[in-house]
């Protein structure tokens, strides 16, 4: 019983590797167009909510000095309580 397979010739094979690395670069650069749009509004959101998370604890740490300097207030203990004071 003799198994008949398909072995293709020498330079067909030669074009399949070349068609397929075709498909490939075809394939990475539509890929690479569609998610340089998606990452550019991932990163934009990104860096605004750092930003802001940035400005929001600067500006409590800036407000909490000046309080405590000229008027003696403990800003983080009125805003944190008496559960994370050290004891």
């Amino acid at each position: 019983m003799t198994l008949n397979s398909y072995r293709p010739t020498q330079s067909s094979n030669y074009w399949m590797v070349a068609l397929k690395l075709l498909i490939l670069i075809i394939g990475l650069y539509f890929s690479a167009l569609i998610l340089g749009k998606v990452f550019v509004w991932v990163f934009a959101v990104a860096f605004f909510l750092i930003r802001f998370v940035v400005f929001v604890s600067v500006s409590f740490i800036v407000l909490h000095f000046f309080l405590k300097l000229l008027f003696k207030f403990d800003l983080l203990k009125f805003v944190l309580g008496e559960r994370f004071s050290h004891r």
